[in-house]
């Protein structure tokens, strides 16, 4: 019952997918630390690539020295040295 009234306060208010929680929210603060919000999981992690599942498809993160220093429920910080990142176009359910 909450997501329904949710889903429709965002639709009506247009607020971005972000705000009312579905889409993944990425800050970059230079080229050493990232912070994700709202992933679903962890696919991938090496010193060179991080994938994560989010709803909006895959996000891959690519550089040296990849950490994840902070892994909570809904968000994670990533350290490293981040050379590129991209998304996979699929959808996730």
């Amino acid at each position: 019952m909450f997501k329904k009234i949710q889903t429709s306060v965002g639709e009506v208010l247009d607020f971005p997918p972000d705000v009312v929680g579905e889409g993944p929210k990425i800050t970059i603060t230079g080229k050493r630390q990232i912070m994700v919000e709202n992933y679903i999981s962890i696919l991938n992690f090496s010193e060179e690539e991080i994938r994560l599942e989010t709803a909006e498809g895959d996000i891959f993160f690519r550089g040296k020295g990849l950490m994840l220093k902070v892994i909570l429920a809904t968000e994670l910080q990533i350290e490293g040295e981040l050379s590129s990142f991209w998304f996979d176009g699929g959808e996730t359910k």
